[in-house]
C-alpha cells in the first residue's frame, strides 16, 4: 500500500505540538497531520499523575500566548487543570480530526532524491512529508536508575512520570528517592498519609516560598471581563524571569546572593534542626541545579515522621533499601524521583539524515548540538522544538513558540526560494556552537559548581540550558540568518543564502 502523503507532520501533542499547529495555521498551512503515541492529548501533563502533581511556574507564564485562560484556580495550575487547557486548546485550534491517536513516530528517514521525510508509524503504516517537527520534548524518557535489587524488591517500586491509579501510600512505609521538583510535590503528600517516611537528598536544591494565590469565582470573572489583566499578569512573570535567567547565566553576583538569602531564610524558618539544615544546604550557587518552589516541602522533612539520608540509594533489598553509607531502611514502596534521561533527548526516535547518517551518531561526539536549538546539519526540513540548549529557566512556552514561528518563516522562505527543503551549513551549525560556548562559560550553569540534569553525565557538557534569558533566545531566533541555509531541491545542488528571513 502506498504511502500517505503530507506537506508536514508533527510528532507530538503536548504544548510544542500545538504551538507549531497554531503557527502553521496562521502561516496558511493547512496540510498537515499530528502524530500522538497516546490515546489521549497532554504530554507531559497526561503522564505525570502523581499526587500533588503541578506547574511550579505561574500559570499565565505557562500558558500559549494566544490562548490565555481566566479559568485557573490559582496561580500554580495543577496537573489536570493544564491537561484540560490542553485539550481546551486543542478544540479551540480545530485540529483535534488531524491527530493520529495511538500513533508513535518510529523512524525516519531523509529521501533526499525526491526531498522527503520517509516515516515509519507504530501501527506499521507509513507517512511521507515534506516537512517534519519534532515536538516529542526532551523531558518523556524516565530516568531508572540502575539499582541492585530492583527485581528483588518485594513491595512496590514506582517512578513519578509512570504513576499507577491504584497507588495508595496510606499507612504505608514509603522510600522516596531523589529530590527534584516531582519529590518536592510528592514528599508532602506521603508524609501526610504515610506511616513513615525516607527521602534520599543527595544533592540538596534550593527550594524557594511559593507566592501561592487562589482564584475564587469572582476572580475568574474579572479575568473573564478584564483580558487585559492576563496580559499583564504575563508580562510581569515574563519580566522577572528574564531577569532572573540573565542573572544566571552572567553570575551577577548580587542577585545570586539574594536568591540565596530567600532561600536561606525560607529553610531556616521550616528547620530548626542544626543536623537537617546542613543537609538541606545545596553545595553550589542558585541556578546551578533547578530551583523549586515549594512552602510543604521543608515542613514535611521536618515531621516526626521523615527520615532523611545525606546519601545516594545503592541498592535495595527484598524488604528495603540501603545508602552507600550501608544504613538500612523498611519500605513498602519506593518512589524513584529520578527525573529523565534528559541529555538523551530523541534516543528513543530513529532519525536518518542525508547520507543515511543517524542522529544519534551526529550526536556521539560531543552530545547533542543544534542550530539555535532547531535545526542539525545533515537533516534538512528536520525541526526540532525544544532541541539541544533551548531550556530557557522560567516558563519553557515562550521557547516553544519562539521555535515554531522561526520553523514556520523557514518554511515560508523555502517556498519564496522556489525549494524543496532547507538545512542549516555544518559552518552555521559550527559558529552557533562556538558562540554558545563561550556564552556558557560565564554561566552558574557551568562554573557554579554542580552536578545537574542540564549536563552530560551530571558533570560534562551544558546540553539542556540556554545561557541567557527568553528574550535574548527570542532576539536570535528572530534575526536574519539567510547566510546560515542552504537552500535545496530534489534536483538540485545547494545554494546559500539567497534571501533575507522575514
Amino acid at each position: 500500500m502506498s504511502p500517505r502523503v503530507v506537506e508536514t507532520v508533527i510528532a507530538g501533542v503536548g504544548f510544542s505540538g500545538l504551538s507549531a499547529a497554531h503557527e502553521l495555521i496562521a502561516h496558511g498551512r493547512d496540510d498537515f497531520l499530528l502524530l500522538e503515541k497516546a490515546d489521549e492529548a497532554g504530554g507531559v501533563w497526561r503522564d505525570n499523575v502523581y499526587p500533588n502533581a503541578a506547574c511550579d511556574v505561574p500559570a499565565h507564564l505557562y500558558s500559549l500566548s494566544f490562548a490565555q485562560s481566566p479559568e485557573w484556580s490559582s496561580n500554580y495550575a495543577l496537573q489536570a487543570e493544564i491537561l484540560d487547557y490542553n485539550n481546551r486548546v486543542i478544540d479551540e485550534l480545530g485540529i483535534r480530526e488531524r491527530i493520529l491517536f495511538g500513533t508513535a513516530l518510529e523512524k525516519a528517514v531523509w529521501d533526499a532524491g525526491r526531498a522527503r521525510w520517509r516515516l515509519s508509524l507504530s501501527t506499521g503504516e507509513s507517512i511521507e512529508c515534506r516537512f517534519l517537527v519534532s515536538a516529542l520534548g526532551t523531558l518523556n524518557q524516565p530516568l531508572i536508575p540502575d539499582l541492585p535489587g530492583l527485581d528483588e524488591f518485594e513491595g512496590r517500586i514506582v517512578h513519578t512520570a509512570e504513576w499507577p491509579a491504584d497507588l495508595d501510600l496510606a499507612g504505608k512505609r514509603v522510600a522516596v528517592i531523589g529530590a527534584g521538583a516531582s519529590a518536592i510535590q510528592v514528599v508532602p503528600h506521603a508524609v501526610q498519609v504515610a506511616s513513615q517516611v525516607l527521602v534520599s537528598i543527595r544533592t540538596a536544591p534550593h527550594v524557594m516560598p511559593k507566592p501561592e494565590e487562589l482564584y475564587d469565582e469572582a476572580a475568574k470573572q474579572r479575568f473573564r471581563e478584564h483580558p487585559e489583566q492576563l496580559v499583564a499578569l504575563r508580562r510581569e512573570q515574563y519580566d522577572y524571569w528574564n531577569h532572573s535567567t540573565h542573572a544566571q547565566a552572567v553570575m551577577d553576583e548580587e542577585f545570586l546572593a539574594n536568591a540565596e538569602r530567600v532561600w536561606k531564610e525560607h529553610m531556616e524558618s521550616a528547620i530548626a534542626d542544626p543536623e537537617l539544615r546542613r543537609i538541606l544546604t545545596p553545595g553550589s550557587r542558585f541556578g546551578c541545579r533547578r530551583p523549586v518552589v515549594s512552602n510543604a516541602f521543608y515542613p514535611a522533612l521536618a515531621s516526626p515522621k521523615t527520615t532523611v539520608f545525606d546519601t545516594a540509594i545503592t541498592r535495595l533489598t527484598p524488604t528495603g533499601v540501603v545508602s552507600e553509607r550501608g544504613e538500612k531502611w523498611a519500605a513498602d514502596v519506593v518512589v524513584l524521583a529520578t527525573g529523565f534521561r534528559a541529555t538523551e533527548m530523541l534516543s528513543h526516535v530513529t532519525f536518518v539524515g542525508e547520507g543515511g547518517r543517524p542522529l544519534t551518531e551526529e550526536w556521539s561526539e560531543g552530545g547533542p548540538q543544534a542550530y539555535k536549538g532547531t535545526l542539525v546539519k545533515g537533516f534538512p526540513n528536520l525541526f526540532l522544538i525544544t532541541g539541544p540548549n533551548t531550556q530557557a529557566s522560567g516558563s519553557i512556552i515562550g521557547v516553544i513558540e519562539a521555535q515554531t514561528g522561526f520553523v514556520a518563516r523557514l518554511m515560508d522562505d523555502a517556498d519564496a526560494q522556489g525549494a524543496d527543503a532547507v538545512a542549516v551549513t555544518p559552518e552555521a551549525q559550527a559558529a552557533f556552537d562556538d558562540e554558545l560556548t563561550d556564552m556558557m562559560a560565564r554561566s552558574v550553569w557551568e562554573i557554579g559548581g554542580c552536578e545537574s540534569w542540564y549536563r552530560i553525565g551530571g558533570t560534562g557538557r551544558v546540553v539542556t540550558k540556554w545561557p541567557g534569558s527568553l528574550d535574548e533566545f527570542e532576539r536570535v531566533l528572530a534575526r536574519p540568518a539567510a547566510a546560515d541555509l542552504a537552500f535545496t531541491s530534489a534536483r538540485e545542488p545547494a545554494r546559500a543564502g539567497a534571501v533575507a528571513l522575514a
